[in-house]
């Protein structure tokens, strides 16, 4: 634990003086807000999913635009630096090293959407609510992010890793577009805590609440599993004990 808080200080502090992270984050908030300003009142909205559309939307760009930048490309940074193995000589283990780049990424993403959120003069319980659910529900973005980071050798791996990424994080977006999109991303990483904040809204979500909250469980295990196995992959990769 030691370990994990200090790596925890040192990378939240790298992260905030990162000017790509700090970009990345604030391009996410500003984009979630223009999204929920413009499209939110739009006449292809049912009556009622205006609200959910604008939570959903502070919800789903955080992780992508700051949680996962701050876990790709940091990583792949200080990766390239050689940075890991310097950490090794002084008794850092990569499980370590991994379970610090997600609590940051976390620490992030929450941050990200309690910006929006306020900016957007969202009402202190529902800002409460919408952090609760987005700390258990975005989980899965953020440990594939996490997975992704501990696969990319360098920048270029990280970049391509990000395409997917993002398209995971925005598909529940465009699924208040089309409910033909929504057939299918409902089943996607965030598409159950989409349909939640659909059903908050008193909007007919796609499942049922129990069915939902199972599809978040079994994404976030089996994300973690992704995340243990990509971190003794590194482990191997540099020669040390995961």
């Amino acid at each position: 634990m030691r370990n994990i808080r200090a790596l925890f200080a040192r990378d939240l502090a790298d992260a905030l003086r990162n000017r790509t992270v700090l970009m990345s984050c604030g391009t996410g908030v500003l984009l979630a807000l223009l999204i929920s300003t413009v499209v939110a009142g739009s006449p292809r909205l049912a009556p009622g999913e205006g609200a959910a559309f604008a939570r959903t939307a502070a919800l789903c760009v955080a992780p992508a635009f700051a949680g996962c930048v701050t876990e790709l490309y940091v990583m792949a940074e200080e990766r390239e630096r050689g940075m890991y193995l310097t950490l090794a000589e002084v008794g850092v283990t990569p499980a370590q090293l991994a379970i610090s780049k997600w609590l940051v990424a976390t620490t992030v993403t929450l941050a990200a959407q309690a910006l929006t959120c306020l900016l957007a003069g969202s009402a202190p319980a529902e800002l409460a609510a919408l952090l609760g659910l987005s700390l258990v529900a975005a989980q899965p973005l953020l440990l594939l992010g996490l997975s992704c980071g501990l696969l990319a050798r360098e920048q270029m791996a990280s970049s391509l890793f990000a395409v997917p990424l993002t398209a995971a994080a925005v598909a529940p977006i465009l699924a208040f577009m089309s409910d033909t999109v929504r057939t299918v991303t409902w089943l996607w990483p965030l598409g159950p805590a989409a349909e939640i904040l659909r059903a908050a809204g008193g909007i007919a979500a796609a499942a049922p609440l129990p069915a939902l909250i199972a599809l978040v469980a079994a994404w976030v295990a089996a994300c973690v599993l992704l995340a243990v196995w990509a971190c003794r992959r590194l482990g191997r990769e540099l020669g040390l004990r995961a």
